[in-house]
C-alpha cells in the first residue's frame, strides 16, 4: 500500500540496536585491570591524603571527612524557633497591637 506507515518508521534507536552488546562486555578485561589497578593504588593515596590532611591541607581533610561522615548540607533557611508555646489569643492580639504600634512610630518618623 503506497503511503502506508512502515514498521522500521517507527521503531526507535533502541529497537534497531536492541541486539548489540553493551560495551562494557566488549572492554570488560580492560575495565577490569583498571579497576584492579585502582584498587593497587588506594592504599597509597589514602596513606598520601591523611598526610596532606594532617600537614595542614583542608581541602585533603575535607575530602577525608566528607568520606567517612557524609557530606553536610548547606541549610537554605533557619531553624524555627520551637522552643516557645503556641500562641494564644492574648498573645496573638498583643502581636498585633506591637505591629500596629510599630507602623504609628515609623510613620510619624518617615
Amino acid at each position: 500500500m503506497p503511503g502506508a506507515p512502515t514498521l522500521r518508521r517507527f521503531c526507535t534507536n533502541a529497537a534497531k540496536h536492541a541486539g548489540r552488546k553493551p560495551k562494557a562486555l566488549y572492554y570488560a578485561r580492560e575495565l577490569a585491570e583498571a579497576e584492579g589497578r585502582i584498587i593497587d593504588a588506594l592504599p597509597g593515596i589514602i596513606d598520601r591524603l591523611v598526610e596532606q590532611a594532617q600537614a595542614g591541607d583542608v581541602a585533603a581533610a575535607r575530602y577525608l571527612l566528607d568520606r567517612v561522615f557524609g557530606r553536610v548540607q548547606l541549610q537554605g533557611a533557619p531553624i524555627a524557633d520551637d522552643t516557645e508555646l503556641p500562641f494564644e489569643e492574648e498573645d496573638l492580639e498583643a502581636a498585633q497591637k506591637g505591629r500596629v504600634n510599630e507602623r504609628k512610630i515609623k510613620s510619624l518618623c518617615f
